[in-house]
């Protein structure tokens, strides 16, 4: 086959590839309502927060997984998209000195409660906020979770 129906074949393969699996890379998002889709802008500007893309020295980052959630279930508020990358090594005094210093100069703002390493907030710039939050989850395990309000669920911004 020439170098155009290669191209073809390959152009039609990630398509059913997005059409089967949603949106490539993106593709791993999980959904319980079928009208509920991540806010694709918002995923992409959240996987270049330094927060997703550093570990502290001596740890190790692994890829970082997204799920969404716009369904209703009984009473209980619907759950927003998530982004969330596990780190593994390091000592938790160490990993919560520093994501607080990297969230800080990158532009979170800190606020406490809860039995995280961290907790903080960060505007999206359309009236809603990201929430953040590191968490340890085993010994030398740490889970680094951005939530965010996807886009069927605007402007209700939870």
């Amino acid at each position: 086959m020439g170098r155009f129906g290669n191209v073809f074949l390959a152009a039609v393969a990630v398509g059913a590839g997005l059409w089967v699996g949603g949106c490539g890379r993106l593709g791993d998002a999980m959904s319980s309502a079928p009208d509920c889709h991540p806010d694709l802008a918002t995923v992409a500007a959240l996987r270049q927060e330094p927060v997703l893309t550093r570990v502290p020295p001596g740890a190790r980052g692994l890829l970082v997984k997204e799920t969404v959630s716009c369904g209703w279930a009984g009473s209980a508020p619907p759950a927003l998209g998530m982004l969330d990358s596990e780190v593994t090594g390091g000592d938790s005094d160490d990993v919560a000195r520093f994501y607080t210093d990297l969230a800080g100069s990158s532009g979170w703002q800190t606020f406490g409660g809860g039995d995280q390493l961290y907790s903080g907030a960060k505007p999206d710039g359309t009236d809603c906020t990201w929430q953040l939050q590191v968490v340890s989850t085993a010994e030398r395990t740490y889970h680094v979770r951005i939530t965010y309000t996807p886009r069927d669920l605007r402007p209700t911004c939870l």
